[in-house]
């Protein structure tokens, strides 16, 4: 009876996905997240198995949750890409993202061929990719990961990951996950955890839900960024004002509440060195985020960055904007 149960709801989740996807609409975007990403795809023998407990391909129900997730992502010029591992190969390469395109280059996938290797080296497919695509991607980056989480030949697939984020550091890896053991949940669980703004879902919540499929590319692909242009820095200083604190109070109000996590980046203006410059930008970030954990918003939901003299938004020539650029910025949904 159980078993019925199960083969029954994949089944109708199967049909909701071809009803839906008919009828979906790319979301609402207010502004673009990322600049580009990349599907990086499961494409191992475990991946062509039928899930466990759904009893199903898995690798079928991960093409539903990718053609979920494809309609709704909105043409916003990220630039975009689909490859695999186990085996290693390109799919889509690097280009503006095309909703065709990309619904082309999944529906190119089998989810049946003649299993004769079961090794699935999911760390070395992280590692290669970084290597060869990664850690040249425009920035802020996300990679997709859909899999069944198993891994039982050569690299960590944890350590990868860190690896590419530190080639990287604006790289976010998200996760859609197939698995159907505990122990390949909780690999895909760990990558997740590398950021708090990533986002681990199920292939299962994605077929089922267009409310979920349209969180998730909403969390991953879209976002707005709150600009504290009040909420200046003296020179060679990491401390809230007065003024600055009246902007955060207010700013700690909005944040109550909210489910997605933000990102406080940190920015000074040119005068020092580029090294004393990334370290004082990372105690200004470091410093706002205090000041909101003092206001009651989650340490886990806020991640700081800072990008020291990098990023001027103002005339570095002036003492004016030199003031300005001495600002601290916050990425939000």
């Amino acid at each position: 009876m159980k078993r019925f149960t199960l083969m029954t709801l994949v089944s109708l989740m199967l049909m909701a996905f071809a009803v839906t996807a008919m009828a979906a609409q790319p979301v609402n975007c207010q502004s673009a997240k990322i600049k580009s990403f990349d599907f990086l795809l499961d494409y191992s023998g475990s991946m062509m198995m039928k899930h466990k407990k759904l009893d199903e391909n898995k690798f079928v129900l991960a093409r539903a949750a990718l053609g979920m997730v494809n309609d709704r992502i909105p043409e916003l010029g990220y630039t975009g890409s689909i490859h695999t591992f186990a085996p290693t190969g390109e799919i889509v390469p690097q280009q503006t993202y095309s909703r065709p395109v990309f619904a082309a280059g999944f529906a190119k996938l089998k989810d049946t061929y003649e299993v004769f290797n079961r090794l699935t080296p999911m760390g070395d497919g992280i590692a290669h990719w970084s290597k060869v695509l990664y850690s040249g991607m425009p920035a802020p980056a996300a990679v997709i990961i859909v899999s069944d989480g198993e891994n039982n030949r050569g690299s960590d697939p944890l350590a990868a990951a860190q690896a590419a984020m530190a080639a990287n550091p604006d790289l976010t890896f998200n996760i859609i996950s197939v698995a159907d053991s505990a122990e390949g949940q909780a690999v895909l669980d760990s990558i997740a955890k590398l950021r708090p703004e990533s986002v681990n879902v199920t292939a299962a919540e994605l077929i089922a839900s267009s409310d979920a499929a349209d969180k998730f590319v909403l969390d991953v692909f879209c976002g707005g960024r709150l600009v504290l242009r009040s909420v200046q820095f003296a020179f060679d200083s990491s401390v809230i004002n007065k003024e600055s604190a009246a902007v955060l109070d207010e700013l700690a109000s909005m944040l109550r509440g909210r489910s997605s996590a933000i990102t406080i980046n940190g920015h000074t203006c040119n005068i020092g060195s580029a090294q004393y410059n990334q370290g004082l930008s990372e105690r200004r970030a470091a410093a706002v985020k205090a000041y909101l954990v003092k206001q009651g918003i989650p340490a886990d939901s806020m991640a700081t960055r800072g990008y020291g003299l990098t990023q001027p938004k103002f005339d570095n020539s002036t003492e004016e904007g030199r003031r300005l650029n001495r600002r601290a910025e916050i990425d939000f949904r």
